[in-house]
């Protein structure tokens, strides 16, 4: 990687693929130029929870490491923040209808209703 290693390790987590990102600041301008807009990220985050494997994708422990552990998380972190990936919404919504013990406490009203 001849860019920013911090942002390489950002890419790799997120994408899965090594990829020669320039800067950390324009980490989402760079993904998309090399085809990873946040739209694709979030399908890649959709099919990797899908398929029960995990996401962000595993960055090895010596590229972790070299850029820093922490440095690595909180940049993740806030990568994630700004590209819409922060896992705050429901990605996999229950699929089946409620059982009965369910739909009574659903029906169930306070007293003082």
């Amino acid at each position: 990687m001849k860019g920013d290693p911090l942002a390489g390790a950002l890419a790799l987590a997120l994408t899965g693929q090594v990829l020669d990102i320039g800067s950390v600041e324009h980490l989402g301008d760079e993904l998309a130029a090399a085809g990873y807009p946040p739209e694709r990220l979030a399908d890649l985050r959709h099919a990797a929870q899908e398929a029960e494997r995990p996401w962000p994708f595993t960055v090895p422990l010596e590229v972790r490491r070299a850029v820093g552990f922490a440095r690595f998380d909180a940049a993740l972190a806030q990568a994630r923040a700004n590209l819409g990936l922060t896992g705050l919404v429901a990605a996999r919504p229950a699929e089946r209808p409620l059982n009965r013990d369910e739909r009574r406490l659903v029906e169930d009203r306070p007293p003082h209703w």
